[in-house]
């Protein structure tokens, strides 16, 4: 088990999807104020940094799916990511793979007793709900920025709960006679 860089991953989502919601909110803005042309080359534009901080979020869920694999979690990381892409299926599928992670990875640390604090399953019930209002007229851009703010608190308590897990496993490695890596002379 590895840990992951928290410093990498919420940069990269909070620069990528901050960058991507500027430019869909403006563009909105250009379409209502008559300027459609700018406005919609500003929403088309956005897609180059949302791509990016998709990519990086798929890799972090992958990771954190990776990290709770002990015969009990409700699904592989691999199905967790690749399953957001069948349409219609994604829409229940983000609960299972968003707000069932942060139940399954608080019943791994129970069962493992990894003393680390629990995620909170209600803010990864937000966010999944968040996910799916942007369409909404007016009231969707103002529900992408707050959820915007939700999404980078989930990726930081993803990269430390992660990295708990990682780090108990590398104590438990060390309990077991074998030299700790984390541990310099």
């Amino acid at each position: 088990m590895h840990r992951i860089s928290k410093g990498f991953f919420l940069g990269s989502v909070a620069v990528a999807l901050g960058i991507s919601d500027i430019l869909i909110v403006l563009g909105s803005i250009k379409v209502r104020g008559g300027d459609p042309e700018a406005g919609m080359g500003l929403i088309g534009l956005s897609w180059l940094p949302m791509l990016f901080g998709g990519i990086v979020m798929a890799v972090l869920w992958y990771k954190m799916w990776a990290a709770i694999q002990d015969g009990n979690a409700r699904t592989t990381p691999g199905k967790a990511i690749g399953f957001l892409f069948i349409p219609f299926f994604n829409i229940y599928w983000m609960f299972q793979a968003v707000w069932g992670y942060a139940k399954d990875f608080n019943r791994y640390i129970e069962r493992h007793g990894i003393n680390t604090q629990q995620l909170p399953e209600g803010l990864f019930l937000t966010y999944t709900i968040l996910c799916l209002t942007g369409w909404l007229p007016v009231l969707g851009l103002v529900l992408v920025i707050v959820n915007y703010f939700i999404g980078l608190i989930l990726v930081s308590k993803i990269c430390d709960g992660v990295n708990a897990i990682a780090l108990s496993a590398s104590n438990e490695f060390s309990l077991a006679g074998a030299p700790n890596p984390e541990v310099r002379s």
